[in-house]
């Protein structure tokens, strides 16, 4: 062992998250039959981190650390030490923030084990952000959910501060700033980038333009901390809810004040269970009113307050609010809020207080292993004068730098072997790393190219659609249609209109119903799910069958006929726009409301329900339903879009006859066949 440990012993680790997922095996095994809840874990582990952090920075190269184990130091004499140490280097040193009252609460046991896993490392050199790593180890994803707070990926941090490319004189505020993750890369960024000779100068400059606010008082305690230790500044974090702002202290509205903010970068908690519903709140924003959908896409504001909205929604307003004419928002937000039909009143408000700069659609596992919400980035400039034309940059990422399991994932040769740089290391397998360089050299949209990013002239979006995937999925692949006289193209809201596909009496395509789980069991009519419907086929095997006497309260209304399509509209995402036929064999069933049940009219155009089967399963279709289906919180849908989907019609009714005919063979073959595997099993039963 060591005797004496110096600063400039320290090594860097590769990775830090291992070693915290090590202590958190140990406090998890020491604390669990103890009342210790997650959250007071993680605040003793911060505490530590606190004290590792302050004698890492306030020490000189050849100077003997604290944080280490010294020869022959039992558990009692280190902890005593650490202890003292925390009393008298970080708590004296941070008192207007620190409560009196707070002291190193493990035992002497777990500070040893704390000491012993860190004490060799670099903090400060190990990791980009060394709280993100260790909120990610010690507080549980439970805790994260009850407040939709999931801290945000550096990776995704730095992509953000790099795009919007702040400058040294920018004011620049996170209004949902948790522990910081922000806030210091604006501060790293800023002083790489205007770094001179006396680097240090810029320091109190850029901290004193920075602001964060968040209502937990907790993460702004360790913000505060966290920035003032690696700054040595004052930091200006603010405890207050940022949406009540008519309820901030004076202390806060001093510093916070609407329409002065340069730059504003936040990933703000978001969820349907942590609603808004307070009055005095919603009062105060334009998207805290009911807003209605007058013609032709436009939305109008209503006088009417809405019941509830999720905070992601007024976040948006905000931060709208906040940031000065001319003043840049990066914004991280459920990807449904870019493209599902019923939002689309927030890109009206938004339209109409400046402009688009651009989307950026994540991978599904960017904030894996904690919660798999899909999210996009916004990227938005407040302006007084908007233009009526300009182009807005869009992006894909593939690839996030891990999997859903929160595991490192690199870039493979061929061979399966890891691709490695020039230093012989692995190369991370993100999309975000280049990207900068990507979208600052982007192209315009062009269907004849695949195309990770792209830009689209504002004129061109679509319904208020900001999902690249609808663009490169949907877009491109009717374009290319176009040429092709041998096709028709027609929507599925042609067809309805036609009446050639049944509407229900508000003009939709029918879907099922919810009969509830208290009548399952009761006998054996099947109750078809979204998981029973595939290659075509309708699943009587359902695991839930209800009784007879509920199939009447639903038949009459579903009217299940021989020749109707089911179509999954909901659920996973693996599900959406998988079909089943109804044959002969299925009429007695009742079908779930995640499912749409097409049903064809009569008409004179050769259309019948097996050619638009048919239709429906083309690869082209389904890239269509794949590219409109959006998803929020954990629930993939098409919705109403499905009305926009394009079905390449033959154009001659010959070739839509051969079809049919050709479809209806392998319909009834698939019918013969389930008749008897079903007399089989009847055979077998009865003898």
């Amino acid at each position: 062992m060591i005797i004496l440990l110096r600063k400039k012993d320290l090594v860097i680790t590769p990775n830090l998250k291992s070693t915290f997922e090590r202590i958190n095996q140990h406090l998890y095994a020491k604390l669990k039959h103890m009342d210790t809840d997650t959250r007071t874990r993680s605040k003793e582990i911060i505490n530590l981190l606190l004290c590792k952090l302050v004698d890492e920075i306030s020490k000189d190269s050849e100077d003997i650390l604290d944080f280490s184990i010294r020869n022959e130091e039992n558990e009692d004499l280190l902890f005593n030490r650490i202890y003292n140490f925390f009393e008298d280097n970080v708590k004296s040193r941070y008192n207007d923030i620190i409560n009196e009252n707070e002291h190193v609460g493990l035992s002497a046991n777990l500070v040893y084990i704390v000491v012993q896993e860190l004490q060799n490392y670099s903090l400060v050199q190990s990791s980009k952000d060394i709280l993100s790593d260790a909120f990610e180890i010690f507080v549980s994803k439970v805790l994260k959910e009850a407040g939709g707070q999931f801290f945000t990926p550096p990776n995704i941090i730095k992509f953000m501060v790099n795009y919007l490319d702040p400058d040294i004189d920018s004011k620049i505020l996170d209004p949902a700033c948790g522990h910081g993750g922000f806030l210091l890369e604006v501060k790293d960024y800023l002083l790489s980038k205007f770094k001179k000779e006396d680097n240090d100068s810029n320091v109190p400059k850029i901290i004193s333009n920075i602001c964060g606010i968040d209502k937990d008082s907790f993460l702004v305690r360790i913000c505060r901390l966290y920035l003032e230790i690696l700054s040595g500044e004052h930091a200006n974090i603010f405890c207050e809810d940022s949406l009540d702002f008519e309820n901030y202290r004076d202390s806060t509205r001093a510093k916070i004040q609407e329409a002065s903010y340069d730059y504003i970068f936040t990933n703000p908690p978001f969820g349907a269970r942590i609603p808004i519903n307070s009055e005095e709140i919603l009062k105060n924003y334009e998207l805290g009113h009911v807003w209605k959908n007058t013609h032709d896409n436009d939305w109008v504001m209503q006088d009417k307050l809405i019941k509830k909205q999720p905070p992601q929604i007024l976040f948006i307003e905000r931060c709208v609010q906040l940031l000065r004419v001319g003043g840049k928002l990066g914004i991280v937000l459920p990807e449904g809020l870019f493209g599902n039909p019923t939002n689309r009143y927030i890109w009206e408000y938004l339209h109409e207080k400046g402009m688009i700069l651009g989307v950026v659609s994540l991978d599904q596992n960017t904030f894996q292993p904690f919660t798999c919400n899909k999210t996009s980035i916004l990227f938005f400039q407040k302006l007084d004068v908007i233009p009526t034309e300009y182009s807005v940059d869009f992006a894909i990422v593939d690839n996030i730098g891990h999997d859903k399991d929160g595991k490192d994932l690199f870039k493979l040769n061929k061979d399966g072997s890891y691709k490695h740089n020039d230093e012989g290391k692995p190369i991370i397998n993100d999309d975000l790393i280049d990207l900068p360089i990507h979208l600052q050299k982007v192209e315009d949209f062009n269907y004849l190219k695949d195309q990770k990013t792209f830009k689209l002239n504002n004129n061109l979006i679509k319904n208020k659609i900001y999902i690249p995937y609808y663009y490169t999925g949907v877009e491109k692949t009717l374009k290319l249609l176009e040429k092709d006289k041998n096709f028709e193209l027609v929507s599925i809201k042609q067809l309805t209109d036609d009446k050639i596909i049944y509407t229900n009496k508000n003009g939709y395509i029918p879907r099922g119903d919810e009969i509830g789980s208290q009548v399952y069991g009761l006998g054996d009519i099947p109750f078809i799910r979204t998981s029973d419907l595939n290659n075509w086929e309708i699943n009587l095997n359902s695991n839930k069958h209800t009784s007879k006497e509920v199939h009447e309260k639903y038949k009459q209304k579903q009217n299940i006929e021989v020749g109707d399509i089911l179509l999954v509209k909901d659920g996973g995402s693996n599900l959406i726009g998988k079909t089943g036929y109804v044959s002969d064999l299925d009429t007695n069933i009742i079908i779930q409301s995640h499912i749409f049940q097409f049903k064809t009219l009569e008409n004179d155009e050769a259309i019948d329900p097996c050619l638009i089967l048919y239709l429906l399963n083309l690869e082209i279709v389904q890239k269509q339903i794949q590219a409109i289906t959006f998803i929020q919180g954990t629930i993939a849908s098409i919705g109403n879009r499905i009305m926009e989907v394009v079905l390449p019609l033959p154009s001659d009714h010959k070739r839509r006859k051969q079809i049919s005919d050709y479809i209806n063979e392998i319909i009834d073959s698939k019918t013969k066949n389930r008749k008897k595997i079903r007399k089989l099993s009847l055979d077998t039963f009865n003898e």
